[in-house]
């Protein structure tokens, strides 16, 4: 056997060993880069998540703020007859009632007409300065305006005046003087017919 052959052969166990350590260290390198960008993915993941889950938090935050802020308003407006169911019963019942407490006029005879839609007219007409009421259809939750016709029989313009007041201060509602009109004499004074125009939005779950 040459010498060569004799090397080889004592030589080939280590370099066996040799050639497995290199291909051990070899998947252990590129083993550890796939690991790292895999951990580098999850970690980018995780931080956008994290970071989405943050504006998500804070605009809550923000909205609850700003419930929190107009929730008295709110409340107010309800509790006013702003918001909510129209008390259409309590408005011609209160115009009884502001009569007899005043003791004025000798007759009360009103209408109340249906709810109608309030229309902003500026969508329309740019030169329109306010929201008419219209015929067009009742949308769940939209605002609405009602109108109520009344005529007073035997009073005055001082005694008209404090009808009026006193009513809105007691009333459940929100409205308006839409017209009003003294005239026709009678032997106890004239004869007053106004219309009052009331305005509403009406809980939209309810609505439906």
């Amino acid at each position: 056997m040459s010498p060569e052959r004799i090397l080889f052969e004592r030589s080939r166990g280590p370099l066996n060993l040799l050639g497995a350590a290199i291909f051990l260290a070899l998947t252990l390198v590129f083993g550890s880069i796939y690991l790292r960008d895999s951990l580098q993915s999850r970690v980018l993941q995780n931080q956008g998540t994290l970071a989405a889950q943050r504006t998500t938090l804070e605009t809550n935050r923000r909205d609850l703020q700003n419930v929190m802020s107009h929730i008295e308003q709110f409340r107010t407006l309800k509790k006013q007859g702003l918001i909510g169911r129209a008390d259409r019963e309590g408005w011609v019942e209160q115009l009884v009632v502001s009569r007899e407490r005043l003791g004025i006029g000798s007759a009360v005879v009103y209408n109340l007409k249906p709810a109608q839609a309030i229309v902003d007219s500026t969508v329309a007409d740019p030169n329109a300065s306010a929201p008419t009421a219209s015929a067009a259809p009742l949308e769940p939750g939209a605002p609405q305006s009602h109108d109520l016709d009344f005529e007073l029989t035997g009073v005055h313009e001082a005694e008209l005046i404090a009808f009026l007041n006193n009513f809105r201060d007691q009333v459940r509602g929100r409205f308006r003087v839409q017209s009003c009109r003294l005239g026709r004499p009678t032997p106890d004074g004239l004869v007053a017919s106004c219309t009052l125009r009331f305005f509403n939005l009406p809980d939209q779950e309810k609505a439906k």
